[in-house]
Order: C-alpha cells, then structure tokens, then sequence
C-alpha cells in the first residue's frame, strides 16, 4: 500500500512478536539487521585469537581457512614480512560487527585493515628513527605489549630494549623465552633453548609473539628519553626501571615474588 517493497534489503533480521507491521517494514527498509560482537583482546598469542574466534561461534574449518597468511600478503601492511610466516602479530585488537553473513575471513580482513590503518606514517618514521624495519617495529611492539601493562610505562620499556638492542646486549625478556617454549610444547620455561629465547640469544626474535595495540606501537616509534637497562613488572603491578643490574635485583627481591617464579 505504502510502495516500499522494492525499498526492503535482505539480511537477518530480530524481531518480536510486539511490533508492528509498520515498525517491522521500517526496519526491513533501513536495513537495520541483527548484529553481534565479535572481539579480538590485545596481547594475545595467534593460537589463542583462533581458539577465540571458534569459541564466537566460527567454524573451526573457516577459521582455520581465514588464518592462512598467503591470502593476505598484497597488503602493504606486510611489507617486510619473511614469506612462511604466519598472521601472529598482525592481528589488530578490536570488536567487529557480525551479522548472519560474516565470515571469519571477513574479522580476520578487517582486522588487518585496522593495523594497517595504525601503522601511519609517523609510526613507520618513528621506527625508521630507532633504526627498526616496520616488521620489526611490529616484533619489538609485540614484546613491549605482553612485558608492560599500563600504557605510561610502555615508553620506558621500548627504551630499555632499543638500549640493548643497540650495545648488543640480549633482551633478557621473559615473555620471549615462554612464546618459545610454549609453541614447542614446553610451557612456561625460562631455560628452554629456541630462537624466541632473549635471555639466551641477542637480537630480536624471529616474529612478533603476540598481536599489538596502538599505545605499544607508539612506545617503539616514540620510545622515553631515559637511560634505564632494567625493568621488573612487580606484584603489584607497577613496573621498576634501574640503570644497574644491582639496583634490578634489588628491586625484583623487593617487589617480584609470585610473577618472578612464574
């Protein structure tokens, strides 16, 4: 009566039986279709956004289908990146919209876009600046993002670490060393000998051990200007920053109990 069929777009809808017909008709026409949240957590190793996704409600077949980087490689994004890696690192923490028709392709892509999109040129300067690859700034955003948890602090860590990236000194990252041995199936182990193991090895680990949020990003491209070699994340959840290995074990002795035995 009103001519507005030709107006209606397909979808899924939710509807209740306390509409009306001119209120339902309203919604087919705006297009208003039923949606749900799909979030990807920062700091969060490939393995566990997978499992994250499936437990969303994507088929485990799809995702695992959606996770294959090759598909994704023309991304400027990827520039840098060692052909054969996987996506770790290079999923971007954010919530997405998903309707009846997403598909977890469709997460994983805009995702990446989102990266992409944090990635801005002042980033990649910042890098630049620090003497990092983008690939590499990602790798070393990916380290700062599971060592730090408050966002203040980030900028002192990335310190620390472009420091002794730059006398040649190792690391020294715990969370390096457990990526490693919990990929080999080790769990939690300090002393595991893999390439992700900073405190055995120098340089950067082979690839990010986790995606990254923007606040890491911007600590690597825009480290503090500080002079620390040390930090401990203690109990509490405060970070300690000293220039001396004494001073560090002082600090860790004092404030680094339950996380230091992990």
């Amino acid at each position: 009566f009103h001519k507005v069929s030709r107006y209606l777009q397909a979808g899924s809808y939710e509807i209740s039986q306390n509409q009306g017909v001119p209120e339902i008709v309203s919604q087919f026409t705006r297009g208003k279709v039923a949606t749900t949240l799909v979030t990807i957590l920062p700091g969060k190793r490939l393995d566990q956004i997978r499992q994250a996704l499936v437990d969303q409600g994507f088929p485990e077949k799809e995702v695992d289908e959606a996770l294959v980087s090759s598909q994704y490689e023309n991304n400027a994004v990827f520039r840098g990146k060692p052909k054969g890696t996987n996506l770790e690192g290079y999923l971007f923490p954010e919530t997405f919209q998903r309707t009846a028709s997403t598909k977890a392709k469709d997460i994983v892509e805009q995702s990446i876009l989102q990266l992409q999109k944090n990635i801005t040129p002042e980033i990649e300067a910042g890098f630049k600046a620090q003497g990092l690859t983008v690939y590499e700034g990602i790798v070393l955003s990916s380290i700062v993002e599971r060592e730090v948890i408050h966002p203040e602090d980030k900028a002192q860590a990335a310190q620390v670490f472009i420091k002794r990236l730059e006398i040649g000194m190792p690391l020294g990252s715990d969370v390096t060393a457990h990526y490693g041995s919990i990929l080999a199936g080790k769990g939690k182990d300090l002393t595991y000998d893999s390439p992700y193991n900073t405190r055995l090895h120098t340089g950067l680990p082979p690839t990010p051990i986790s995606n990254v949020s923007k606040s890491s990003l911007q600590a690597v491209a825009r480290p503090a200007m500080t002079e620390w070699l040390f930090f401990v994340s203690g109990d509490n959840g405060t970070t300690y920053f000293s220039k001396t290995l004494a001073e560090h074990e002082a600090l860790a002795a004092k404030y680094c109990h339950k996380l230091c035995e992990e």
